[in-house]
């Protein structure tokens, strides 16, 4: 029988805490671990979490505690290292699992041991709609993986996917520390990775949406800052690997890219589109032009993208007129808008 870790950050979640733990203890599967990771928040998150372990004498849960607050990659690579279970789990604090979740997502496993399951998901606490998963039941396998993730068959966030720990730890698929959107950068590495995964088209696990303010001008620079340093760290990735000139690491990397840019003017910030068009514009890992010359990218995404053989200031604005072109002008929607 298949041992799997279940890993579950803690910070400031005393609200959900038990219900996220009952919904642990419910589990039809019974070889798992339980592996709390104590983030030092400033709640009573972990007085209500080992108060529910003590009072439902869970057999084998662990508990982790940092000395101070070190953010959500760091706990969830506590919990990894911690782990002794041939499969990992990330299941957020504020969110619960269906009752035969491990159940279902190790079922293909007893055949193949895959480096990765990844299940579907429902939505509580919002009406906005989530990246769905939209691939059929059964095996992806090589490239399939990374062709999938690009077109957006399934989603990037790190919880609900059954990850076999040596396949993540042999290729340093640790969480980048100090870092917003972690979730990015470390399904994009899962993605250009993995050799074998498993979809599972039941939903088996319950995202809880959190009540928050509207975003303010504000926040919305510090989120677009907080995307530039992930294009940076999937960037060095890209480079070191030697993968620019992959259609698929061009697309996504490229396109996400745009989007930030193109989400900025939709909302109207100009100076902060000023500001990020230049740190984007210094980042770029392959010429447009080379790429499309070694039919990497069409005509289309080599227009949008020329702006990189340009001096900065003439790509900017150009950068501005492809958005105004394609879609302002037009009234169009960003395709997957960031705000």
């Amino acid at each position: 029988m298949i041992k799997i870790s279940i890993v579950i950050p803690v910070y400031n979640v005393e609200h959900y805490i038990e219900d996220c733990l009952h919904s642990v203890e419910m589990q039809s599967y019974e070889n798992i671990e339980v592996i709390l990771v104590d983030d030092c928040g400033t709640d009573k998150s972990m007085f209500v979490a080992e108060r529910y372990l003590k009072q439902h004498a869970f057999r084998n849960a662990k508990i982790v505690k940092h000395t101070h607050n070190r953010g959500l990659s760091a706990a969830r690579n506590t919990g990894l290292k911690t782990a002794t279970g041939e499969y990992v789990f990330f299941l957020d604090s504020d969110d619960e699992l269906t009752n035969d979740c491990i159940a279902i997502m190790v079922e293909p496993l007893k055949k193949i041991r895959y480096d990765f399951v990844i299940a579907n998901y429902e939505v509580t606490g919002s009406d906005k709609k989530y990246p769905p998963l939209t691939l059929p039941e059964g095996e992806i396998l090589n490239d399939n993986i990374l062709n999938s993730y690009a077109e957006g068959k399934w989603y990037m966030m790190a919880w609900n996917k059954l990850c076999r720990r040596d396949f993540l730890m042999d290729n340093d698929l640790y969480f980048e520390e100090g870092l917003l959107h972690e979730d990015v950068v470390w399904s994009f590495k899962l993605a250009c990775k993995a050799l074998s995964m498993y979809v599972v088209t039941t939903p088996t696990y319950l995202y809880r949406i959190r009540t928050s303010s509207i975003m303010t001008d504000a926040t919305i620079e510090k989120d677009a800052v907080q995307y530039i340093s992930v294009f940076e760290v999937i960037t060095h990735f890209v480079i070191k690997e030697k993968r620019q000139v992959r259609p698929n690491e061009y697309h996504i990397l490229e396109g996400r890219k745009s989007t930030l840019l193109f989400s900025l003017l939709e909302k109207n910030e100009k100076a902060l589109y000023d500001k990020c068009y230049i740190k984007l514009y210094r980042m770029c890992s392959i010429s447009p032009w080379k790429a499309y010359r070694n039919k990497i990218i069409g005509i289309k995404y080599l227009l949008r993208d020329l702006h990189y053989i340009m001096p900065m200031k003439l790509g900017k604005v150009y950068k501005r007129l492809f958005y105004n072109l394609c879609y302002k002008w037009r009234g169009r929607r960003i395709e997957g808008a960031l705000w």
